[in-house]
C-alpha cells in the first residue's frame, strides 16, 4: 500500500504564481527579487492556513537557487533546489518557535548565524510561530536581527502579531496575509478534484470552503476527510453529515413558515432538528446566519457581500424579495437576544420555541423594537419606532408569479414549494391590503372630539379610582398622528404611562396604527393642584416639645412619674 500524502502537502504551492489569494504579497516579493532589494528580515503575519510558511519557503528557495527562472521562480534542478526539496539543505534552517522558545534555543540559532553558507549566497532562517518566543529569547535575538551578517536573512511567521515586542517589529518588513476568499478556495478544490479524479458537487465544495473560514489548509483537511468517507464521490448531503451541519433547507422552510405564520410548521421543523441529534442552539445560530444573508440579499447594493454559490445566492435574493424588511431586522434582534440568554435558560428548547413563536407572530406583537439601537435617533421618536407595522413587498402582477415560484426552489432540480404555501402568502398579502384600505377609511374619523370620547369611555370603565382621577385631570391635544397629553404632576404621568392598553385602543378605534402618545408635566395648566410637601418624621423629643407647648402641666407630670425620653436613657 502506497503512503498517503495529505492534500495540504501534496498540493502545496512551489512558486509565487501558485500561491492562492495573496497576490499583493507575491507581487511585492517578486519585485524585490527582480530589483535585488531584499530586506534582511521579513515578518509574515495573518490567520492560520493562508500561506505564510509556504511563502517563506518559496522565497528562501528562490533566493538560493543557482539558475532562477526570470529571477522569481526556482529552477528545481540545481543542487540547492534539490537539497531543499529533500529537506537536506544546510543553508535554509527552519525553526518551530512553539517548541524552541527559550533563551538557550535562541543562542543556538545565533551560533549558527556565525557560519557562512556552504553553498549559495545566503543563509536563511525561517522561524515559525515566532510569537511563542519568551521575552528573554526575544531580547537575546534583538542584536542579531538588527545587525546580521550580509549573508543572513530572517523570515519570521506568526498568527498573532500583537504578541511580538515592538523592538522586533521595527526591525522587520511586515507582510499582512489575508483570509482566503471562498471563491478562491472552491476553485482550488475543483482543481484538485480534476487531478485526483474525484466527483464533487459544487455546493459541496462551497460548503467545505465556508466551513474552513478562510483557511485553505483547513479546507484541504476537511476535503481529505470527506473524500475518505465517500469514496471519491462528494455530495452536499455527505458534507453536512460529516461536518455535523444543518442543511440550509431547514432555514428556507423556517422563513417560509414565518411568512405564512405557520406555527405548526416551525415547531415541527425544530423537533425534526432535535431528533436528528442537533442542539436547539445550533438551529438558532444557523437561522441567524440565514437572516443575515437575507438582509444582504434584500438590498442590491449588498449582494456582493454574500459569499455563496451563484445558485444559492440567487435563491436568497428571491426569498428576500418576499420578506418584509421589518421581519428580517426584528428576527435578527430576537435571534440575537435568544443566543445571549440561551446559556442561562434552564429549559433551552422552550426558550428557542418561544423565540421562534415571537418571530412567527411578529405582526401581532404590540411593540417591536426593531430600531431601538440605531445611533442618532431621538428618544422622543422611540414610541413611533416601537410600533412598526410589517408590510410585505407587493411586486407587480407579472413578477409576482415568478417570485413566488422561485421562493423555495431547490438548487438542483428539487421540488418547488407547495401550492398551499404560495396561496397562503398570497392570501396574507390580500388581507393586509384590505386591512390597510379599512384603516385609511377609518383615519377620516381621526379628530380631537372622537379622541376625547374614547378617552372618557376608557376612563369611566377603568377599575382604579386613582387612574380615573389621573385620566380626568388632563389637557389633551392632537396634531397629525401625535397625541400630547399635559398632566399636573409626576404621579399622574406615572399612572397614565402604566396603562399600556390605552394607546392600543386609541389606535384601533381611530384606525391609525402609527398614532403616538406623549405625556408632559405642565403645572401652569393646573393651578388648582399644589405640590404636597412631604412631612418629616418627628423624633420623640420633638413630639414631646410640641405637646409641651399645648399643655404646660405635662412637664410636672413627667417629673412626678419619673419618666424619661429614650434619648435621655441612652
Amino acid at each position: 500500500m502506497s503512503q498517503f500524502i495529505v492534500s495540504a502537502r501534496k498540493y502545496r504551492p512551489s512558486s509565487f504564481d501558485e500561491v492562492l489569494g495573496q497576490d499583493h504579497i507575491s507581487k511585492t516579493l517578486k519585485n524585490a527579487l527582480l530589483s535585488g532589494q531584499l530586506a534582511h528580515a521579513f515578518l509574515f503575519t495573518g490567520p492560520r492556513g493562508v500561506g505564510k510558511t509556504t511563502c517563506a519557503r518559496i522565497l528562501a528557495k528562490v533566493i538560493n537557487c543557482k539558475n532562477p527562472i526570470d529571477k522569481v521562480t526556482a529552477c528545481n534542478k540545481c543542487s540547492s533546489c534539490i537539497s531543499f526539496d529533500d529537506n537536506a539543505s544546510f543553508n535554509i534552517v527552519e525553526l518551530d518557535a512553539a517548541s524552541n522558545n527559550s533563551v538557550d534555543h535562541m543562542r543556538a540559532l545565533i551560533e549558527q548565524v556565525r557560519f557562512q553558507p556552504q553553498e549559495g549566497k545566503y543563509k536563511i532562517f525561517i522561524i515559525d510561530e515566532v510569537h511563542m518566543l519568551t521575552s528573554q529569547a526575544f531580547n537575546a535575538f534583538l542584536k542579531t536581527l538588527e545587525e546580521p551578517p550580509p549573508y543572513a536573512i530572517f523570515i519570521l511567521a506568526t498568527t498573532e502579531k500583537h504578541k511580538i515586542i515592538p523592538t522586533i517589529l521595527s526591525r522587520c518588513q511586515i507582510f499582512d496575509f489575508k483570509r482566503i476568499q471562498i471563491s478562491d478556495a472552491v476553485k482550488q478544490l475543483e482543481l484538485i478534484c480534476s487531478k485526483e479524479g474525484i466527483k464533487a458537487e459544487k455546493e459541496a465544495l462551497h460548503t467545505i470552503a465556508l466551513k474552513a473560514d478562510g483557511a485553505m489548509r483547513d479546507a484541504l483537511s476537511i476535503f481529505d476527510k470527506i473524500t475518505g468517507a465517500t469514496g471519491g464521490n462528494i455530495t452536499f448531503k455527505d458534507v453536512i453529515q460529516n461536518l455535523n451541519m444543518l442543511d440550509y433547507e431547514y432555514f428556507f422552510k423556517a422563513t417560509d413558515a414565518f411568512l405564512t405564520q405557520d406555527i405548526q410548521e416551525i415547531l415541527n421543523l425544530l423537533d425534526d432538528v432535535v431528533k436528528n441529534g442537533f442542539d436547539p442552539e445550533q438551529f438558532i445560530t444557523g437561522l441567524s446566519d440565514h437572516f443575515r444573508e437575507l438582509m444582504m440579499a434584500k438590498f442590491p447594493g449588498t449582494h456582493k457581500i454574500i459569499e455563496l454559490s451563484p445558485e444559492l445566492k440567487e435563491r436568497y435574493i428571491n426569498q428576500a424579495k418576499l420578506c418584509p424588511a421589518g421581519l428580517i431586522f426584528s428576527g435578527l434582534q430576537f435571534l440575537n437576544q435568544c443566543e445571549l440568554y440561551l446559556q442561562r435558560a434552564k429549559n433551552r428548547r422552550l426558550h428557542v420555541e418561544l423565540t421562534l413563536s415571537k418571530i412567527t407572530f411578529l405582526k401581532n406583537l404590540q411593540k417591536v423594537n426593531i430600531l431601538e439601537e440605531i445611533p442618532g435617533e431621538k428618544k422622543n421618536d422611540i414610541n413611533q419606532l416601537n410600533n412598526v407595522e410589517i408590510k410585505p413587498v407587493v411586486p407587480n402582477q407579472n413578477a409576482e408569479k415568478s417570485e413566488t415560484e422561485q421562493m423555495s426552489a431547490p438548487i438542483k432540480s428539487a421540488e418547488i414549494a407547495s401550492t398551499k404555501k404560495i396561496s397562503n402568502i398570497d392570501s396574507i398579502r390580500k388581507k393586509i391590503l384590505e386591512e390597510e384600505s379599512r384603516n385609511a377609511d377609518s383615519r377620516k374619523n381621526l379628530n380631537l372630539e372622537t379622541l376625547k370620547t374614547i378617552w372618557y369611555d376608557y376612563m369611566t370603565n377603568n377599575p382604579s379610582m386613582s387612574v380615573q382621577l389621573a385620566l380626568k385631570n388632563t389637557d389633551i391635544h392632537l396634531k397629525n398622528t401625535t397625541i400630547t397629553v399635559y398632566v399636573p404632576n409626576s404621579v399622574s404621568k406615572d399612572l397614565i404611562s402604566q396603562e399600556i392598553n390605552l394607546l392600543e385602543r386609541l389606535r384601533t378605534e381611530l384606525g391609525t396604527p402609527e398614532l403616538s402618545l406623549f405625556l408632559e408635566i405642565d403645572k401652569l395648566r393646573f393651578p388648582e393642584f399644589e405640590e404636597v410637601k412631604p412631612q418629616m418624621a418627628l423624633t420623640q423629643k420633638e413630639r414631646y416639645l410640641e405637646m409641651l407647648v399645648k399643655n404646660e402641666n405635662l412637664s410636672d407630670f413627667v417629673q412626678k412619674m419619673g419618666l424619661k425620653l429614650d434619648s435621655e436613657i441612652h
